[in-house]
Formats: structure tokens, C-alpha cells, sequence
């Protein structure tokens, strides 16, 4: 039984997650298993391997995955003594879906997407040197506060500090759409622009005239905020940031707003797809 569990894939042991064993008990081993698979049958069979850490930050500057500016504002004993560090802390993943998330979203890649350039301690590494603007305290400090996992960066923040080819450090937006076609054309082209860069956006639609409202003295000319919707939901949709997070948005209407009913119909379970905010 033991040899048939040793060659198991880490996708089947994180299955036997949701198997009860003969006891009746749930099988947290697998889980552990399956993230030891996970490092040894994937991870290192497609990490990029480089003699030392001159050679890896050279290679990723002058290939344009790291930024420069970043790694110039430090002296390089300093920048290795902090990888040195952190690879100290002996951090382990607590779950096989933590790691599998790391490795699956935020760790860099080669631009083919094949392969990876990065451990968990070279993003922390990163991200603190970004953060810290030179700042040597800062960025000891930030390493072993994240590694120790007293505070997590926000996903942008954690997903694109140091890279060359990345989008912004923030996550969210609020904006506001005003009752007339420019202003919810800039809206529409925000969606688009804001999840580009991975950020999430929100918009207040209460400016807007109901459905049925008259325009220019004309009766029932208004398609109310539904409409709206649609078109920020596509804009959603279709942005990503380099297929590393999907857009994300979310839309306000004040409770007295003439729509509120059709507004709070596009959550109903029968609603369509595009329907749903």
C-alpha cells in the first residue's frame, strides 16, 4: 500500500483529501504528500536553475523580467545577505493549495510560461526590496514579517513588485458614473484600463437615470443602469493582466434608486451569466 501511495501524482493525493480513511478520519497526511509530490514530480523538474544569485538576478535583468531600478537602489552583499536570510527561515507550504496557488499565479515565469524563475523566498525577497525604496531595515523587516506570515501584500502588490513586464501595486478603485454617454464610455474604457493592471474596480451607477426615463423630453428613452452593467461585466471579462488575474468588479446603487428592483434581480440563482454582478 505505501509503494502504490508513493506513486501517486500530487493531483490524486490532494483528491484523497475528501476520502475519509478506515477510521472515519480525514487524510491530512495526503495533504502534506501531495505538496511534497507537487515540489518533486513539477516544481523542480521545471524551475530554472542558475550556479548562484549574481547569475539568476543578472540573467532576469538583462532578459527583462526584473527591474533594474529596483535591485540598483541596494549594494549586492546587501541583496544577498537578505536571500540568504529568508532562504534561512526554512519556509514550508502549510497546504498542497497553497503552494499549487503560488506556483499557479504569483511566482515568475518564463515568458513562454513553461517554466519558473522563482521561489517562494525569491518573491518575498522582491517584494521587500520594492516596498523598502533602499531602505535596508525596511526590508529585513518586511522578510520576516511576511515569510513569518504575520502580514501578507496585497495580491498586485505581491504579484508585481520587482517584475519588469507587470502591472500596478494597488488593488482596488471606486469610481463614480455620471448620467451621460462620456461618462460611461470612460467607465466602460476604466474597466478595461484598471483590470488590465489587476486592479478591481467598483462602480456607483445612483447617478444614473432609471429605465423608462425620459431623454431630452422624449418618454421611456433611458435603459437604466442594467444595461451598464452589461457592458462593465463584459469589459471584466474580457481584461486580465497577462492572464495572471482575471477582472474583477463590483457595482453600487443607492436603495432608493428607481432601478433598485431590476438591480437586485441580476443575483437571482435562474439569472444569465452576464446578469450576475
Amino acid at each position: 500500500m505505501t509503494h502504490s501511495i508513493e506513486q501517486l501524482d500530487y493531483h490524486a493525493l490532494n483528491a484523497m483529501l475528501n476520502l475519509y480513511d478506515e477510521q472515519g478520519n480525514i487524510q491530512f497526511d495526503k495533504d502534506k504528500l501531495a505538496t511534497h509530490h507537487f515540489f518533486r514530480q513539477h516544481v523542480n523538474q521545471n524551475t530554472v536553475f542558475f550556479h548562484d544569485l549574481k547569475e539568476k538576478l543578472d540573467f532576469l535583468v538583462q532578459q527583462h523580467y526584473y527591474e533594474a531600478q529596483v535591485l540598483e537602489q541596494y549594494d549586492f552583499p546587501f541583496i544577498k545577505q537578505l536571500f540568504k536570510h529568508a532562504y534561512s527561515k526554512k519556509f514550508r507550504f502549510q497546504s498542497f493549495l497553497g503552494a499549487f496557488k503560488y506556483y499557479t499565479s504569483y511566482t515568475l515565469k518564463t515568458f513562454d510560461g513553461e517554466r519558473y524563475l522563482e521561489r517562494y523566498e525569491d518573491r518575498v525577497c522582491m517584494v521587500a526590496l520594492t516596498l523598502a525604496q533602499g531602505n535596508t531595515k525596511l526590508a529585513t523587516h518586511l522578510v520576516d514579517e511576511i515569510i513569518s506570515g504575520r502580514f501578507q501584500p496585497a495580491t498586485p502588490t505581491f504579484l508585481n513588485c520587482g517584475k519588469k513586464q507587470r502591472g500596478e501595486l494597488v488593488s482596488c478603485f471606486l469610481l463614480r458614473i455620471e448620467d451621460n454617454m462620456e461618462s460611461i464610455g470612460r467607465a466602460v474604457n476604466s474597466a478595461l484600463q484598471l483590470s488590465k493592471r489587476g486592479g478591481g474596480v467598483a462602480f456607483l451607477l445612483t447617478n444614473l437615470r432609471e429605465a423608462g426615463a425620459p431623454i431630452k423630453r422624449i418618454e421611456n428613452q433611458s435603459s437604466g443602469v442594467v444595461p451598464v452593467m452589461k457592458m462593465l461585466e463584459d469589459a471584466f471579462s474580457y481584461a486580465n493582466q497577462l492572464g495572471a488575474r482575471q477582472g474583477a468588479g463590483a457595482v453600487y446603487l443607492h436603495a432608493h434608486h428607481p432601478d433598485i428592483y431590476h438591480f437586485l434581480d441580476t443575483k437571482r440563482e435562474n439569472a444569465d451569466e452576464k446578469n450576475t454582478y
